[in-house]
Formats: C-alpha cells, structure tokens, sequence
C-alpha cells in the first residue's frame, strides 16, 4: 500500500508541476512576465518536492513510472486548462461569398475588416476578426452556420494597436 501511495503522490505532483509549467509557458510566449514569474514559483517548489520523492527511493521502478506518467499526463492537462482558460487574442481569416458575415459579426460585437479577393471559383470577400480566444467557438459556429463552404483561418495575436473595439464587449489582450 505504501509502495502504491508514494507513486500516487508523485504522479500528483508531476501532473500539477507540469500543468503548471505549460500554462506559464504559454503565458511566457505571449509577455504576460508577472503571471509567469509567479507561476515558475510554485511550479519548482512542486517539482522539487516530487523530485525529492523519486531520489528518496531511487531504486522502485513504480515511482519513476509514476514521474514519467505524470509528466505526459501533467502536459496533457497544463493544454486542456489553459484552453479552457482561453487566454489571448486570435485573427480570423474568412474567405467567404456571404455578406452576411460582415454585419453578423458586428453584431456579436467584433470588430470585422473586409476586402474584396478573386479566388478559383469568382469573387470572394476576405474578413478579418481579432477577437478574444474564448470567443473562438462562438465565432466558429457563426461562420459554420451562416456559410459551411467558407475558408477561415485561426492564429495568435501576440500584439494589437487600434482597430475596432466594443464597449459593451472589451476584448482582453487587444492594446489600444
């Protein structure tokens, strides 16, 4: 039981360590340096205290499994909660033949940029949204339902000067 109950504690304490450590890496990527420094913090006390657990009986292979394990499971769910978090700033890339779009997007309180492009099959309009990842989904589901045969693409934000912004909606991470 007490063989069982050390590579527990241990899966545990890689799991939260490097939970911890992927969301402050993600928050590193994008200059959030206070949240990273405080979470750097608590992610090396964890990691020594499940270090330390693993040299106290180095020779029991179910506690280095359990350190490994917790280290894929750890990166695993230090993704899913910072997903789930849904920290930043996207820009979405329509390419669409639906007006639609536009207005539906003004509507949701985005700021939308529209151009006009020639693709294969005619005339197409290019939509730009930068708007809050936590809204991605929404944003997503909108498109899906108001033109399914659109093309769109997803990226990062890492900075934003100017542009379009709610009042009623403030998007988080857009510098103005």
């Amino acid at each position: 039981m007490e063989l069982f109950l050390s590579a527990l504690l241990i899966f545990v304490l890689r799991v939260t360590d490097v939970s911890i450590g992927t969301i402050r890496t993600l928050f590193t990527v994008r200059g959030r340096k206070y949240v990273s420094a405080s979470l750097a913090f608590f992610e090396a006390g964890v990691f020594i205290v499940a270090l330390s657990r693993v040299m106290k009986d180095l020779g029991k292979p179910s506690n280095m499994l359990a350190y490994a394990l917790g280290f894929a499971a750890g990166n695993f769910c230090g993704i899913t909660i910072e997903r789930w978090i849904g920290s930043g700033t996207i820009l979405a890339r329509i390419v669409a033949k639906n007006t639609l779009l536009r207005r539906a997007r003004r509507e949701q309180g985005l700021g939308v940029t529209l151009g006009q492009g020639e693709g294969w099959g005619g005339d197409v309009l290019i939509l730009f949204v930068v708007a809050p990842r936590r809204r991605e989904k929404e944003l997503l589901k909108l498109i899906e339902q108001l033109e399914p045969a659109a093309f769109v693409t997803l990226d990062a934000v890492d900075h934003a000067l100017g542009g379009y912004l709610s009042s009623a909606r403030r998007m988080v991470g857009v510098r103005k």
